[in-house]
Formats: C-alpha cells, sequence, structure tokens
C-alpha cells in the first residue's frame, strides 16, 4: 500500500490516494485500486481528509452512500 499524488491540471489541486496493487488473473496484468484519501494543502503539505474518509476513520466503520 502507497500513497498516490495526482494533481488536477485544471485546478491546480493535488489529491492524495491510496494504492493496493492486485494480480487480474483474467487478464494477466498488474492492476492498482485507488481510493480517495483527501486534498494536499499547498502551503503545508499536510493531507486534509475529504467527508467520506474522515467518517470512515472515525466511526471505524465504512461511510454509507447516500440514496
Amino acid at each position: 500500500m502507497a500513497i498516490i499524488y495526482q494533481t488536477n491540471k485544471k485546478t491546480g489541486i493535488t489529491y492524495a490516494y491510496n494504492n493496493e496493487p492486485y494480480w487480474d488473473k483474467e487478464k494477466q496484468q498488474s492492476r492498482a485500486k485507488r481510493t480517495l484519501i483527501g486534498r494536499v494543502d499547498p502551503k503545508t503539505g499536510e493531507i486534509v481528509p475529504t467527508r467520506a474518509y474522515r467518517r470512515e476513520t472515525e466511526s471505524g466503520a465504512p461511510a454509507k452512500k447516500r440514496g
């Protein structure tokens, strides 16, 4: 598991993702599942969690989807 940083070219905002690589047996290729952690603060470099990630870590249970 690694943290990946990706910058949106339109807005210039950098986002942090949790990256989990796995092997796809069917396609015989490595794949990755990325989960958004939050935005990266440009001044301090800290990751500011998004709402869904924050709820999941605070309660210990996965966040439920609306609707």
